[in-house]
Parts: structure tokens; sequence; C-alpha cells
């Protein structure tokens, strides 16, 4: 997985997954930071209309619009139906914005939707999910998901050889099934995911504005104990990435660190501090 992470809580946020040229969330700042990079966007996946989530749109828009890149590729956004401030964006954006060079589209989703990433013999698609934030805004994660194939339960048990013959003889399809995969899940601005949504993903985005509970005035953020928990629960296969920490604990994440680390768990878990960019190869 290639992915640059950046979140600063109540600032900016914004993850840039390679593998699909997709930005989840287009936080202030994006355009800078990508550089070049934004003429390789694709999609754009919006978990919430809130403006440290949506105000780099005007950046992205307008670079891949007038600078020295490739104008010709399209650009879709998708975004929570029923947004208010995402809509009134689009009203903003068909205003201002009557000369662009390539194809810009907006498209609301709903939990359940689904967006094709690539076809073939392993297609890839997003899933979008239902997620809690804040009341009255509509707001949803996405998981990206891979159509894999693998052998059917009662065949596992068969020595290579024999499988190797019912696949020459013609009995690929009998001896296997199609499964879905979660390669990347993120969970965006959210109290605790429902683990059930992002069960079984490789890696987890999850956010942790907060370290302990009694810091938290309203409930519609999480904290990092929170997160790890929803990672057990979905059993997270390789690692759980926390990220929108409160910049009030810069100076306590590695006494945090040494406490996960502490607690052996099955998967790897990553803290994104607030304010730095993170590559991950």
């Amino acid at each position: 997985m290639k992915a640059i992470i950046y979140s600063k809580a109540l600032y900016s946020t914004w993850i840039y997954y390679a593998p699909d040229r997709i930005l989840f969330d287009c936080g202030e700042g994006v355009s800078s930071l990508l550089e070049n990079r934004v003429f390789a966007v694709k999609h754009v996946f919006l978990s919430h209309g809130h403006a440290d989530h949506i105000a780099g749109l005007m950046g992205l828009i307008n670079i891949r619009n007038n600078a020295m890149g490739d104008h010709e590729k399209e650009l879709r956004v998708h975004y929570p139906a029923g947004s208010h401030f995402v809509s009134e964006l689009i009203h903003y954006f068909a205003r201002t914005n009557r000369n662009l060079q390539y194809d810009l589209e907006w498209i609301p989703l709903r939990a359940g939707d689904r967006v094709t990433l690539l076809a073939g013999r392993m297609p890839r698609y997003i899933e979008a999910f239902g997620t809690i934030h804040a009341r009255g805004e509509p707001s949803l994660g996405y998981n990206v998901c891979e159509v894999r194939r693998r052998l059917r339960a009662d065949y596992r048990h068969l020595p290579q050889e024999e499988i190797v013959a019912l696949v020459r003889g013609g009995k690929k399809e009998e001896i296997s099934e199609k499964y879905t995969q979660y390669l990347f899940s993120y969970g965006g601005d959210s109290v605790p995911l429902n683990p059930a949504s992002v069960h079984g993903t490789e890696v987890l985005l999850h956010e942790a504005t907060f370290l302990a509970d009694e810091d938290r005035k309203e409930y519609k953020h999480a904290t990092v104990w929170e997160a790890l928990d929803v990672a057990r629960k979905a059993e997270v296969e390789k690692e759980l990435i926390v990220f929108h920490i409160s910049s009030r604990y810069r100076g306590d994440l590695t006494s945090v660190a040494r406490q996960i680390e502490a607690m052996g768990l099955p998967f790897a878990v990553r803290m994104i501090p607030p304010g730095e960019l993170v590559e991950i190869e």
C-alpha cells in the first residue's frame, strides 16, 4: 500500500491512496503538498462536508485547470448525498468555473453504494458505508474492495498435484469461489466505527481525536483506545492507522505508542502526528 496522509484536527485532513489514484477528503493545502501528483487524482471521496475536509477542493480543481499538467483527465468528486455544505460548494463552482478544460463530475453517494475502480480478473471497487459524526451532517466511510478467488473449503485439504489436476480437467470454477477482500478502509471523522463495516480489512484508517474520553465535550469523535477496540473487533489483518489526533497531545504520542506496543496486538499500529505529512510505502 502506498499512501500520503496529512491530518491536523480542525484544520485539514486528506489521504492520497496511490494504487487507485484516490483522494479521501480534500482539506486545505492538499494541492501545495501533493504538487504534480494532483494531476494523477482520478476520484475524490469526501467523508462529510465540514471545511477541514473539503476546503482544498478549490485549489485542486483550479490547479488541474491552470497549471502545466494534464488538462484532459476527468475528475469525479463523490460525496454523501444530502450534504448541505457540499451542495453549496457545487453551486459556487458552477458559477465561478465556467471554463474547465476537463470533465468534473459531482456524484452523491449513500451507504451501500459502489463505485467501480478497475475491471478485469480481479476487479476493484469502492463501497460506501455509514458513519456517525455531527448532527445534521451526513457522513460516509469507504472500503477499497478487491474481488478474489480461493479454493472452496472442502478442497483445501487436497495435495497440490490433485488441485492442479482438477484445474487442468476443467474444474477450476467448481473447486473455487469468489470472495471480497477489503484492502483499505477509511472512516473519516466519526464516533467509533461499526466493526462489521470494515471487518477483515487489511488496513484501517480510524480517527482518534482524543487520547482520553474525559477530554471529549461532545460524542462526535473517537479516542485512540476506541479505535484500537474497533480494529480488534474488526480483525484488522495488517495495520491500524490512527489520524486526526488533536494537537494538544503532540507531546504525549511517544508515551501512548509505548503503551500500545506493550499490548501485543495482532496488527501494527501507526499514529499520524498532527500537522505532519506522512508517506507510507
